[in-house]
């Protein structure tokens, strides 16, 4: 029961950083269109754009057991 609990807190947590991280992301990108972004800024622009689509599919392919071969 203690391991069912933990690995629902731990899901919890992913959605809510992965909320987060499109949250920030969007704040970034509205940043963007009224000045030029710092490096530390792009850096973080560049890493969330590519994390995101890559964390929902991987994401995805584990919600519908995708086997990779």
């Amino acid at each position: 029961m203690a391991l069912a609990f933990l690995e629902n807190v731990k899901e919890v947590t992913t959605l809510i950083l992965f909320i987060s991280c499109v949250i920030y992301r969007r704040q970034l990108k509205l940043t963007k269109w009224k000045r030029k972004l710092t490096k530390g800024e792009m850096a973080m622009y560049l890493i969330t754009s590519i994390t995101i689509p890559i964390y929902a599919l991987a994401y995805l392919m584990i919600m519908f057991g995708v086997e990779l071969s």
